[in-house]
């Protein structure tokens, strides 16, 4: 007889599977089980290994930590250490990486502060241009932030494990909203919530550390929730104080005198999540129907910002998707205000770029000017971009391309 319950594995889409994670741990009321099925056997027939007398409990059933490896290559040399087989909690939290090795990243943190001969690679995650590690140098736990203009490293000491009935210790908190530190054995989902009035995110884990990466500033009073554990609320004694950077880049800062500056400069000073190096993004395209109704972007590179004078349209990160046209862009219909809705937000990446026109059937072609690289195409909005057209041309008029989205 054929067992009902023998059922095909299939993995479920990226996009559904962090849905899911994220719907779970901030939304659903916490009642702690009364017993985590399976976790006794499992822990029985675990590998554990202890690092250092008194730091923390790795178990590798638990953790997926059977790659785990030192590194002996020196941060000029291209490390080559395998990930683990699966993200984090399985669910490729900010592109989590256990036992990660890479030797520009390392390069950058071995040159700010900590300069090792050998390390221990323990976590790494990315979000919103910037990078943050842990990994292990001796008896130290260090800390690493990487962005496009600055360096953030420290190291302490390598922590006891968690006292029983707490799921984590903060040991480090940056300017941008990153919280790092250790978890209590068994912990595999962790979510942080501040005083701010906004969801809590949850953590990438792994090795026995976590890290929440350019999450929401930090405030007197945070709140850790282990899903396993009782809540448990840290007081600012218990607190860090964000880390400053190690080192910033000598680079020009974006302009603030300017009209388009200080409308930007204003914004990035009070947005939360921090933007990371909000000091050198330039103001870029706008759309400015009068003093009281305004939307500006602010470009760093690759990387786009969006700010508007409208309370309920977040100020946020702009994340484009990978373009093989001499522009990058995203739909912008869920942004802007009343008068004025996006239809395109996006970057040139080919510097001729002078202007971008949007050709939808049915309606009249809509033209946006080039500003410092970026462009806010206007529209009515609501409408289905896909079958129009994007053309792009120099400043003389010269067809750059022509192409179908």
């Amino acid at each position: 007889m054929t067992d009902p319950f023998d059922l095909p594995e299939r993995e479920l889409p990226e996009h559904v599977r962090r849905d899911a994670l994220r719907r779970i741990m901030t939304e659903i009321d916490h009642e702690p089980p009364r017993r985590k099925s399976g976790l006794v056997p499992l822990l029985i027939a675990a590998s554990v290994v202890i690092l250092m007398a008194g730091a923390t409990i790795v178990t590798t059933a638990v953790l997926g930590n059977k790659d785990h490896k030192v590194s002996t290559a020196g941060p000029h040399s291209t490390i080559t250490t395998a990930p683990s087989g699966s993200a984090e909690n399985g669910f490729g939290l900010y592109s989590a990486q256990r036992d990660w090795g890479t030797g520009a990243e390392m390069e950058r943190c071995w040159s700010a502060d900590h300069k090792p001969d050998t390390w221990t690679p323990m976590l790494r995650v990315e979000r919103n241009n910037l990078v943050a590690l842990l990994y292990r140098v001796a008896n130290d736990l260090v800390f690493c932030q990487l962005t496009a203009k600055t360096i953030t490293v420290k190291s302490v000491p390598y922590p006891a494990p968690p006292p029983s009935g707490t799921p984590a210790r903060v040991m480090f908190i940056t300017t941008e909203g990153t919280y790092a530190g250790v978890t209590a054995p068994g912990i595999d989902n962790l979510t942080i919530r501040t005083t701010s009035g906004l969801i809590p995110e949850p953590s990438a884990i792994g090795n026995g550390v976590f890290i929440l990466p350019n999450s929401y500033k930090r405030t007197d009073t945070l709140t850790l929730r282990g899903f396993t554990v009782p809540d448990y609320g840290m007081q600012a004694a218990d607190l860090p104080q964000p880390l400053p950077p190690s080192q910033r880049s000598s680079d020009p800062r974006g302009d603030r005198t300017s009209v388009a500056g200080q409308r930007l400069g204003n914004c990035l000073s009070t947005v939360n999540p921090p933007i990371a190096d909000a000091d050198w993004f330039a103001p870029g395209a706008s759309i400015v129907t009068d003093d009281q109704q305004w939307a500006q972007l602010g470009v760093l590179g690759d990387a786009l910002v969006w700010c508007s004078s409208v309370a309920d349209d977040p100020h946020v990160y702009l994340a484009l998707p990978p373009s093989t046209h001499s522009v990058q862009w995203l739909n912008g219909n869920k942004r802007g205000f009343a008068a004025v809705t996006p239809t395109l937000i996006g970057i040139a990446s080919n510097p001729d770029v002078a202007t971008v026109t949007l050709s939808q059937p049915g309606t009249a072609d809509i033209t946006a000017n080039v500003d410092h690289g970026t462009f806010i195409v206007p529209g009515p909005g609501g409408q289905p971009l896909s079958g129009s057209k994007l053309t792009v041309k120099k400043a003389n008029g010269d067809v750059i391309e022509q192409f179908t989205i």
